[in-house]
């Protein structure tokens, strides 16, 4: 799949080619490599752990461990 980038405003931008994949509210992570000239595109995920509206909170389940004892 071939990107290019495109000036929008007084920034680049990256245009993605029309795809089922690609959803416009969507959020993407570009993470670089460790050669420092190439890219990775990933999708960018919500915090798993976030609290929803009416989840529960869960309780710790070993009340009486000290965790500051805990390296």
């Amino acid at each position: 799949m071939e990107v290019k980038i495109v000036s929008r405003s007084n920034t680049s931008a990256l245009s993605l080619p029309k795809d089922k994949r690609f959803k416009k509210v969507q959020r993407w992570l570009l993470i670089p490599a460790t050669d420092g000239e190439s890219f990775t595109l990933v999708p960018r995920m919500e915090n798993p752990y976030t609290p929803t509206k009416g989840s529960k909170s869960i309780t710790e389940e070993w009340s009486d461990v000290n965790w500051s004892e805990v390296e």
